[in-house]
């Protein structure tokens, strides 16, 4: 799969044994899913330990498998068809923005055939999915076992004050995404008094910030489109207010979690957007002080960079394709979702070093045979410098992948394309170097 992402198992197998011994490693009930992650995450936790602290990007995504056959323990994902899976990631973030790997993946389906009520998912249910968040939390700054400081970044699905409660508990630092407005005071229903969002936005802004806003495409799934509308790319504009304020336990939360919490709230206004654009705006909860304007500016930045996770996941579907899989049950899904995640993470780093780093070495990069296979080909282009630098790999890259400069940087489709065909000439090299037996020689054996 390292070999060649993104094409199916015939092809990555690249011959009958390699492709019998990929779908007996994927069947074999000795082969835990948890233990191909592992050496991944433990990995990625070296990576984080060379930082005094480091980003913890937590977040939900849905894999969804086509074919006329119902495929073994996946469930509903936005219909009554039982055909995918969830699985929530926490990525590991250096300060600057680096992707450093994978620290946790907790995957499950919903078995159930019709979406609960409510009632049925009650904040009181011990096997809720929203518990996932706190355990996947608790579970990540475990790995990191206190070689550095995690501070953990959530989208809205992340605004729940047990979790508040529960990470503030255990003296984790957290950037969460509101996605509710509150009271600010104690009881139920309104009383006149201002809500959080108005109470946020009260007083003049303490300072503006500009920043770049990403692309979006349209959701297929209705529900989400509403809530994540398409965009084009921007530069936007944003007034920062921020200030201390206390949030109270609403009344269907656990009694035991304390029953308020005096937490920084940020909130970034966008101001002269677009017309016809919804301005953005982004309201966060954070354990990081707020104190001078180069503490908020931080506070913007980590969130920022939650985008990651996003281009962490586009890797895994478009440039590894792990949605066109055509393993028969979930097990072997998620053991190759163990796999494919070290790989993505591979793809969004080097899209990340090319962007930030393009002078540096491009060394590590490559494994050693990929690098010498490159080494020998920009000989052939009479290029034959000893350390192509970073830009240089993924250039080289692009131009295997067959991509045209005029359509900008190159995407996780043409990465994977010049991957692919990377590895087929280092292939060809080792065969030419170490050629097997003639097929004169096989017949007198």
């Amino acid at each position: 799969m390292e070999l060649a992402p993104g094409n199916s198992l015939v092809e990555q197998a690249g011959s009958v044994a390699a492709l019998e011994a990929t779908y007996r490693f994927l069947s074999n009930p000795r082969v835990v899913p948890e233990a191909v992650f592992e050496g991944h995450a433990v990995e990625t936790a070296k990576r984080a330990a060379e930082f005094d602290s480091v980003l913890v990007i937590h977040d939900t995504t849905e894999f969804r498998f086509g074919g006329v056959k119902e495929r073994q323990g996946l469930g509903r994902i936005s219909t009554q068809k039982r055909d995918g899976f969830l699985a929530h990631f926490s990525i590991c973030v250096s300060p600057a923005g680096e992707p450093l790997g994978s620290l946790e993946l907790f995957a499950w389906s919903r078995l159930d055939r019709e979406k609960r009520s409510k009632a049925q998912g009650s904040l009181l249910d011990p096997n809720r999915e929203s518990l996932r968040w706190a355990d996947s939390a608790a579970r990540a700054s475990e790995r990191l076992d206190g070689k550095t400081s995690p501070i953990h970044v959530m989208d809205r699905e992340g605004d729940n004050f047990e979790l508040f409660a529960t990470l503030v508990e255990h003296g984790e630092r957290f950037v969460i995404r509101l996605g509710h407005d509150r009271r600010l005071k104690k009881g139920r229903g309104r009383d006149g008094s201002a809500m959080l969002h108005e109470e946020l936005h009260m007083g003049p802004a303490r300072l503006t910030r500009t920043v770049e806003l990403g692309r979006r495409e349209r959701d297929p799934c209705a529900n989400k489109h509403e809530v994540f509308p398409e965009r084009a790319a921007r530069t936007a504009r944003l007034e920062v207010r921020a200030k201390q304020i206390r949030l109270y336990r609403a009344h269907q939360h656990p009694e035991h979690l304390p029953e308020s919490l005096v937490l920084n709230f940020v909130e970034a206004w966008e101001v002269d957007a677009p017309s016809g654009a919804d301005p953005v705006v982004w309201r966060l909860i954070t354990t990081e002080r707020i104190d001078t304007d180069a503490q908020l500016c931080e506070v913007i930045d980590i969130y920022k960079r939650r985008w990651l996770i996003e281009e962490f996941f586009k890797a895994l579907k478009t440039g590894c394709r792990f949605e066109s899989l055509q393993l028969e049950n979930i097990r072997g899904l998620l053991i190759a979702l163990s796999i494919e995640s070290a790989i993505a993470w591979q793809i969004l780093r080097l899209r990340y070093v090319a962007r930030h780093q393009p002078k540096a070495p491009g060394r590590p990069l490559l494994t050693r045979e990929q690098f010498d296979t490159l080494r020998r080909l920009r000989a052939s282009w009479g290029q034959n410098d000893e350390e192509p630098s970073v830009e240089d790999v993924v250039a080289d890259l692009a131009r295997l992948g067959v991509h045209l400069p005029n359509n900008g940087a190159p995407g996780w489709l043409v990465l994977k394309r010049g991957l692919k065909r990377l590895n087929s000439l280092g292939e060809g090299l080792r065969l030419a170097f170490f050629p097997g037996p003639s097929s004169e020689e096989v017949i007198n054996r």
